[in-house]
């Protein structure tokens, strides 16, 4: 898979190449915005002890949904989401199921 990056590149390239200006400012207009402001988290990650807390409390409630469990918690409902359920990766493989089957 191509990257922006390597597409800017390619295209500036060419533009040198057979002479076209108009490209290579094309080019230029992918490039990424400076970033003009990063809120601080605000909340915890995800650890292996809040990770039990969190299993514990949804077993005993079940009814409870998991913006209810976040909310006790002071989390959000994806590292309730990751608790309960795993942390999927781009590939959509959870990557729980596949550390249990490795052990298994």
């Amino acid at each position: 898979m191509t990257t922006i990056p390597e597409i800017r590149t390619r295209l500036i390239y060419l533009a040198q190449e057979h002479a076209l200006p108009e490209l290579a400012v094309l080019a230029q207009a992918l490039k990424r915005r400076p970033m003009v402001r990063k809120a601080r988290p605000k909340y915890r990650p995800l650890t292996p002890v809040l990770k039990e807390d969190i299993q514990a409390y949804a077993g005993r409630f079940p009814d409870l949904s998991y913006q209810e469990i976040a909310n006790h918690f002071f989390t959000n409902i994806g590292r309730v989401s990751e608790a309960l359920r795993g942390k999927r990766e781009p590939s959509g493989i959870n990557v729980q199921e596949t550390e249990r089957a490795d052990a298994g």
